[in-house]
């Protein structure tokens, strides 16, 4: 038996193993019976009489397994928990909050982890050894593997058969079209308070606008155009092998899709789970500025042509269309971009910089999400020494930096709703960026029940 990843896990929901030794008086001199945990770039309030040993950490906006919270009697209605006697403060839906004790954020859910090991003995008669960092959301068996956590995900009626969850193990009709290596998905952007120590003072970074919307990808890459049948393809390459010709199925098309899901009309047919296409609207505006191997990944914000909003009351200043309206760009709904490469027939590929997406962008009559800082990391804030602890410093700083509309309502809505927060990206590592939340958004987030369009899509 042996913990794991499962195959679709986001990196921003994991479980990990953490070996405290040292814990953080906790910054109001007052409060004596808690104290705090650091994780990472986050911390976690707990009992005076927590002891150093191994924990595990589960992340805000995570869902425990109800099977342990019940062997933990971690439920606040008692009825659901292994000792009835015992309440605990999760309630039904398992979900991992963030909340201020005694004017302290605390960030996630810790346990010792003699608890979690005790479950596994008790689910499956077999131990695990604690190994310090390790991430995993699930936990394998033999052939059997079952969950452990996973993102909080509101419950919804799915109303499109090929969306969500593992249905995309299943291959959608026509796919063959891609070719590989040509078409990519944006990858996940990891909270930087995961990972803390990846800016360093000399770095060049950029700081841009996290707004609240919905991905959405456009391509013009290499496809197979004699349609998509292996067998026709196989036939084909076998009589231009035996007239001596160099037969090429190959030629370059357009491909648009959400943040995980191909919505051209040959992969998967139909409206999706708004009963709209959002995302073949937001290509509409940007497919005619792609040049050859060229891929745009951007942020769709404001209105659904039904006059819902794209993430509820976060309206960008866009104004929802009227019955009968011809849905607008910038009036109804905008386009940010965030990220643009360029890929090679062979499949290599060109990660422009920030600089290079601001530049395209106002080139080409396109709106680049909004840069707030470039430059060098340790001239935004001069005045914190260069020493060992710089990233904790930096960061705290940053996270409540009023110039950046940290904890502050967001600049571009005319509804009065949290700033999301900032995304952050070097130059050295252009292929990789890295978000800070807000505190105010994420109680957002933990409050609203609403569905969200990207979770579901």
């Amino acid at each position: 038996m042996r913990l794991a990843k499962s195959k679709y896990y986001d990196a921003n929901y994991l479980a990990k193993i953490v070996n405290i030794q040292h814990f953080e008086n906790h910054p109001n001199p007052e409060v004596t019976r808690l104290k705090l945990a650091p994780i990472g770039g986050y911390r976690v309030v707990v009992d005076i009489n927590s002891k150093p040993g191994f924990y595990v950490y589960f992340p805000t906006l995570s869902q425990i397994n109800p099977d342990f919270l019940r062997y933990a009697s971690l439920f606040r209605d008692t009825t659901l928990n292994a000792n009835p006697e015992k309440k605990g403060f999760f309630e039904k839906n398992g979900k991992v909050t963030a909340i201020k004790l005694k004017g302290q954020v605390s960030e996630g859910f810790l346990i010792e982890f003699e608890i979690f090991n005790n479950w596994l003995i008790d689910s499956v008669n077999k131990t695990v050894e604690p190994i310090e960092d390790e991430e995993f959301d699930c936990v394998e068996d033999e052939n059997k593997t079952f969950w452990v956590n996973k993102k909080y995900i509101v419950p919804t009626q799915i109303h499109h058969s090929n969306i969500g969850g593992r249905q995309r193990e299943k291959k959608p009709k026509g796919i063959s079209k891609l070719v590989d290596g040509q078409f990519r998905f944006h990858y996940d952007t990891t909270l930087i308070k995961k990972c803390p120590y990846v800016i360093s003072p000399n770095d060049i970074l950029s700081i841009t606008e996290k707004w609240h919307g919905t991905s959405g990808i456009s391509a013009y890459v290499l496809c197979h155009t004699r349609g998509n049948w292996k067998f026709k393809q196989k036939l084909i390459a076998f009589i231009a092998k035996i007239l001596g010709n160099n037969v090429n199925d190959l030629d370059y098309d357009y491909i648009y899709s959400s943040r995980s899901v191909i919505k051209n009309e040959f992969a998967n047919p139909g409206k999706g789970f708004y009963e709209c296409d959002v995302w073949a609207e937001a290509d509409k505006v940007v497919r005619n500025k792609l040049t050859k191997g060229m891929t745009l990944y951007y942020e769709i914000v404001g209105y659904l042509p039904t006059g819902a909003y794209i993430q509820k009351d976060y309206d960008y200043g866009c104004v929802p269309p009227t019955e009968g309206e011809t849905y607008t760009h910038d009036k109804h709904f905008r386009v940010m971009v965030y990220r643009i490469t360029l890929t090679d027939p062979d499949g290599n590929v060109h990660e422009f910089s920030a600089k290079e997406v601001q530049q395209w962008c106002k080139n080409n009559g396109l709106h680049p999400v909004v840069e707030m800082y470039y430059g060098y990391a340790k001239d935004l804030y001069p005045d914190i020494p260069q020493d060992e602890h710089w990233c904790d410093n930096f960061l705290a700083r940053l996270a409540n930096d009023k110039s950046f509309a940290m904890e502050q309502p967001s600049p571009e809505c005319r509804n009065n709703v949290p700033h999301e927060g900032l995304v952050l990206k070097t130059e050295k590592m252009r292929s990789e960026a890295w978000k800070l939340k807000c505190f105010a958004f994420l109680q957002g987030e933990l409050k609203d029940e609403t569905a969200n369009i990207e979770d579901n899509a």
